[in-house]
């Protein structure tokens, strides 16, 4: 058991997150015919959010840059 979690320790938690959704397919599928394909959309909504996210933390900083060399002025 130690040798498990021991692996999970240094992952990245987009990793642990994609493993998520591979898990939640595979047990959508047991449950339900074709539930499969709720991972690849849980990845396409995770990778969206993850960019778009990235993309505003980017034009926060430039903005707030900006306002800093405007504060300087």
């Amino acid at each position: 058991m130690y040798f498990i979690k021991w692996n999970f320790t240094d992952m990245e938690p987009y990793t642990i997150r994609i493993y998520a959704y591979v898990a939640l397919g595979v047990i959508a599928e047991i449950i339900v015919s074709g539930g499969l394909i709720i991972a690849p959309v849980l990845l396409f909504i995770d990778m969206t959010v993850d960019l778009i996210r990235r993309r505003y933390n980017e034009f926060k900083k430039e903005q707030n840059n900006i306002l800093d060399a405007l504060k300087e002025k």
